[in-house]
């Protein structure tokens, strides 16, 4: 049984990296392809280019780092390595 939980525990944590990549890279497009060329056609000034990019990109890299030590986590735990 503990061979199937650390099978199951390794799964989650290559599909919680994996869902933490895909959210920073589709972050990254959205930034480049939507936001930035809003910038363009609105023109803001600098400090509300400024607030925007940090409304998107610290969350953004909060969900990837949670994301990534979850995975770190339990691949440890899978690995029994944790507690």
């Amino acid at each position: 049984m503990s061979i199937l939980g650390s099978i199951i525990c390794l799964g989650a944590g290559i599909a919680f990296a994996g869902m933490s990549i895909l959210a920073a890279w589709g972050g990254m497009q959205a930034i480049r392809q939507e936001v930035l060329h809003g910038f363009v056609s609105a023109n803001p000034g600098p400090t509300d280019r400024i607030i925007t990019l940090l409304l998107i990109s610290v969350p953004l890299a909060g969900v990837t780092a949670i994301g990534l030590l979850s995975a770190v986590r339990m691949s440890l735990v899978a690995f029994g390595l944790g507690m």
